[in-house]
C-alpha cells in the first residue's frame, strides 16, 4: 500500500486476531470501502477471524437501495460475508445527523456480540473534524480527546484501525486498486455542520496553517491523556468514599474543592451509564449537595436524574410516568403482575411465612390516608409514617404496589405483611417480590 502502510494495519490489529469475529461498517463510501479491501487482502496473507460487513440502510436517499444492492456486489467479489440491516431514522429534536448516528449505532450493538469487534473506517480527517465540532459546542476535555481508536460497544469493541492515516492516504490506496465506491451527494450539503467544516473552514485553515492536521492531532492525544488522570482522579476519590449500592454519601462529597467534586461527579454519573449533565446542571447537582438535610431534591436530564435521599446521592435512569388512573387489579399469586409505572410483582411459597395463601387479593395504588399495622407492632400507623420509617425513596413511595383483601391494607409491596394476613405456622404462604422500574442503582 502507498500512504497507508500493509505492515502499520497489520500491526495494529495483530492484538484482535483471538476474537472469533471482525464486523466491518460498511457504507460503501470511499474510507469503509478501502478499509474493507485492505481487510480483504490481510486475510489473504494471515489467519484473520471471521469477516462480516455490516451495512447500515438510514433510507433517507433514494438511492439508499441501489447503495446497498453496490455493497453486497463488492462484499460478493471479495468473499465476504454480507448483512444490511434498514433503520428507521428519528429525529427528536437534536438533528438529522445525530438521530441517524444513534440508529445507526443501535444497530451495530444488535449484531455486535461478545467477543466479536466493529471496525470502523474513521481516518485522522474525522478525527479533526471531531475535535473542532466538540471545541465548537463547548465540550470538555473528555471531548476534546475525540474519537478514541478503541471503546466498548454493547457486548463488543468497536475499532478504529485508520485512525493514523489522511484521507489523501485512503484516496491513494483505492485509486491504485481501482476501487469503485459511493459518492453520497449528502456529503456536500454544507447545512449539516461536519460539511460546512470540510468543505469551507478546513481549506482555509490549510491555506494559512498547512501543518493543523499534526498540530491538532497532538491537541487531541494531549486531551486524551489529560481524560485519563483526571479519570484516575476520580476513580481515587470514588474508591475513598463510602459507596453504598453505587450511591454517593454526601458528607464525603462535599469534604472535596469544587474541582474535585465536579470532576467526581461526572466520572460516577458516567460509571452509572447514564448521559452526562451541562455544566449548568452539575453545578444543580452540586448546590443539591448543601440543600436541607429534610430536604428531596432532584436534578433532570434527558436521559438521566439524580436525587438526594437520607444523605446519600442516587443516579438513575428518568422514571416512567405515574399511572394516571387508579389502580385495582385482582392478583392470585400464582403469575407476576406487572403494572406500568410501579414495577412488577411476582410471589413465591413457603411454609409459615408471607401472606395467607386462602385469600383473594388486589393490588392497588396509593391514595393517602391509608393506615396498616405491620406484623408485630402493637398499634396500626399511617402508611406515610412506616415508609418514612422503613427509608423508602421518596421518589418510590407513589410507586409502591398496595396488596388488599377486600378493603383491608393486607401488604405494601415486599415491605411488610399486616397482622392478620399472614399463614399459620404450618401453612404455605405467598412471599412477595417487587421489582421497582427502574431500580433505585443501575
Amino acid at each position: 500500500m502507498s500512504g497507508m502502510s500493509a505492515a502499520a494495519l497489520a500491526a495494529f490489529l495483530q492484538p484482535f486476531l483471538h476474537y472469533r469475529r471482525w464486523w466491518i461498517a460498511y457504507s460503501g463510501g470511499l474510507d469503509s470501502h478501502v478499509l474493507l479491501h485492505a481487510l480483504a487482502d490481510l486475510r489473504q496473507r494471515e489467519k484473520t477471524p471471521a469477516l462480516t460487513a455490516l451495512h447500515i440502510n438510514h433510507q433517507l436517499n433514494p438511492l439508499a437501495n441501489e447503495w446497498s444492492a453496490h455493497c453486497e456486489r463488492v462484499c460478493a467479489q471479495l468473499g465476504i460475508e454480507f448483512i444490511a440491516e434498514k433503520v428507521a431514522v428519528i429525529n427528536n429534536g437534536d438533528g438529522l445527523e445525530a438521530a441517524a448516528r444513534r440508529a445507526r449505532y443501535a444497530a451495530f450493538e444488535h449484531h455486535v456480540n461478545a467477543d466479536e469487534l466493529l471496525l470502523q473506517a474513521h481516518h485522522c480527517d474525522d478525527q479533526i473534524e471531531t475535535l473542532l465540532l466538540r471545541l465548537l459546542r463547548g465540550s470538555g476535555i473528555a471531548g476534546l480527546a475525540a474519537m478514541p481508536a478503541q471503546r466498548e460497544l454493547g457486548q463488543g469493541i468497536l475499532l478504529r484501525p485508520l485512525l493514523q492515516w489522511r484521507r489523501a492516504d485512503l484516496q491513494t490506496y483505492a485509486q491504485q486498486h481501482q476501487l469503485r465506491w459511493i459518492e453520497d451527494d449528502s456529503n456536500y450539503n454544507d447545512r449539516f455542520d461536519r460539511n460546512f467544516l470540510r468543505l469551507n473552514i478546513l481549506p482555509l485553515l490549510a491555506q494559512r496553517w498547512p501543518a493543523y492536521p499534526d498540530t491538532l492531532t497532538r491537541v487531541v492525544a494531549q486531551a486524551r491523556e489529560a481524560t485519563l488522570l483526571i479519570g484516575e482522579l476520580a476513580q481515587q476519590d470514588l474508591q475513598s468514599m463510602d459507596v453504598v449500592d453505587g450511591t454517593l454519601p454526601i458528607a464525603d462529597c462535599i469534604d472535596l474543592s469544587a474541582t474535585r467534586l465536579r470532576n467526581l461527579l461526572r466520572y460516577w454519573i458516567q460509571q452509572q451509564h447514564l448521559s452526562q449533565p451541562s455544566r449548568e446542571q452539575l453545578q444543580q447537582v452540586v448546590a443539591m449537595l448543601t440543600a436541607r438535610a429534610d430536604a428531596q431534591p432532584c436534578v433532570s436530564w434527558p436521559g438521566a436524574e439524580l436525587h438526594r435521599f437520607r444523605d446519600r446521592l442516587f443516579a438513575m435512569p428518568p422514571l416512567p410516568p405515574l399511572p394516571s388512573h387508579a389502580i385495582d387489579i385482582e392478583w392470585n399469586c400464582t403469575q407476576p403482575l406487572r403494572i406500568d409505572g410501579m414495577g412488577e410483582l411476582s410471589a413465591t411459597t413457603a411454609i409459615g411465612t408471607g401472606l395467607r395463601s386462602d385469600l383473594s387479593y388486589r393490588v392497588r395504588n396509593r391514595h393517602g390516608g391509608e393506615r396498616c399495622r405491620p406484623i408485630g407492632r402493637a398499634h396500626s400507623q399511617t402508611l406515610k409514617k412506616l415508609l418514612q420509617e422503613y427509608a423508602v425513596p421518596s421518589w418510590l413511595r407513589d410507586r409502591l404496589p398496595i396488596i388488599y383483601c377486600g378493603d383491608q391494607l393486607a401488604a405494601v409491596a415486599d415491605l411488610w405483611v399486616c397482622d392478620g394476613f399472614q399463614p399459620p405456622p404450618s401453612e404455605s404462604g405467598w412471599v412477595i417480590d417487587w421489582n421497582a422500574t427502574p431500580l433505585i442503582s443501575n
